[in-house]
């Protein structure tokens, strides 16, 4: 019961429910058609009230575009079927040439619906399709502002544990691939960019919420949390970007690595993984695999074609150099948001 209700009634779907039944219910109060109003209130539906009121001061100017052009080539042509086809793209052209990219959908189709219904009473019928347009438009950003506001805070908390877990398990099975000499793993690969896209994702969701934040109530203390995650999720693409690195990088000629040097990046790599994880009861850097490191890179740099364990060198000491700045300003609490 709790999987259907995770998947199928969602905060969204139920606004979309009550945005459409408030809509039909105040048109068919002062006996208005419904079809345009329930189409705008459905496709207007947004994840938050800040992009509500953003796009919906785009879509009313839109819409307006729409429900002329579409009278005016029905009171020029009639209704045939190249009406539509020149209503549709004419109101497309105009609302991007007008820069109403956000009302572009929902301008076409009040376009398109308009003309079969159209009589002589051109403007009658303009003004009166664009009202109910605009109660639909109006109901669904009222809903979306007062109904079920939307907290992202737990989800933003869960992908971003499931980010690093994930960023962890990458940099660890890759080194060990380095450290074998084995050809690049498209299992990785493809990990990788499963990766960037759930970091993309979760970065779309602080936005959310943030913005959500401007017109209701909120706690400091989950502000504090959300501000901190996005600079958790910067910090994971810069490491992602180099992991990257480390996954692209050639194997014409596989590296030769002593038994010194393998304990060494085993040892570097699992003290990295650690500060991905935490900032807290660390052990400190073990010095002298950095500054050998550091030697091998200045020595092997002085060549004309650098060998691959100069790049791997390089990319370790950068996420290095990327993780000591971690505790400056990242600190986020172990409770979730569940838990404030």
């Amino acid at each position: 019961m709790k999987w259907v209700q995770n998947r199928f009634v969602g905060g969204r779907i139920v606004k979309t429910g009550v945005a459409v039944f408030v809509t039909a219910f105040i048109c068919q109060l002062f006996n208005l058609p419904v079809i345009f109003a329930v189409i705008t209130a459905i496709v207007t539906i947004e994840p938050t009230a800040a992009d509500s009121i953003r796009k919906g001061i785009i879509r009313f100017p839109a819409s307006a575009i729409g429900g002329a052009v579409a009278m005016l080539t029905t009171f020029l042509i009639g209704n045939v079927a190249l009406t539509y086809a020149i209503s549709a793209v004419a109101t497309i052209w105009l609302c991007h040439k007008l820069r109403l990219e956000a009302g572009m959908l929902v301008a076409t189709l009040t376009a398109v619906a308009m003309i079969p219904g159209a009589d002589d009473h051109y403007l009658l019928t303009f003004v009166t399709r664009l009202g109910t347009t605009v109660i639909g438009l109006l109901t669904s950003t009222l809903v979306n502002f007062v109904l079920l506001p939307p907290k992202y805070e737990k989800q933003i908390h869960e992908q971003s544990s499931q980010a690093e877990n994930e960023l962890t398990r990458i940099f660890h099975q890759r080194m060990e691939e380095l450290l074998a000499g084995s050809t690049r793993s498209r299992e990785l690969e493809n990990a990788a960019d499963r990766l960037r896209h759930k970091l993309d994702r979760t970065e779309t969701l602080c936005r959310f919420q943030l913005e959500e934040w401007h017109y209701h109530r909120y706690k400091r203390e989950e502000m504090r949390i959300v501000h901190m995650h996005q600079k958790k999720l910067y910090l994971f693409k810069q490491l992602t970007y180099h992991l990257t690195n480390l996954l692209s990088l050639p194997m014409d000629e596989k590296p030769k690595w002593s038994e010194k040097e393998k304990e060494d990046l085993r040892k570097l790599t699992s003290q990295l993984i650690e500060r991905i994880h935490t900032t807290q009861n660390l052990d400190p850097i073990d010095r002298s695999a950095l500054q050998t490191l550091r030697n091998a890179l200045k020595d092997e740099t002085e060549e004309e074609e650098l060998p691959v364990k100069s790049y791997i060198y390089f990319e370790l000491l950068t996420i290095h150099a990327l993780l000591r700045k971690r505790k400056d300003f990242v600190r986020v609490p172990s409770a979730t948001p569940a838990d404030l």
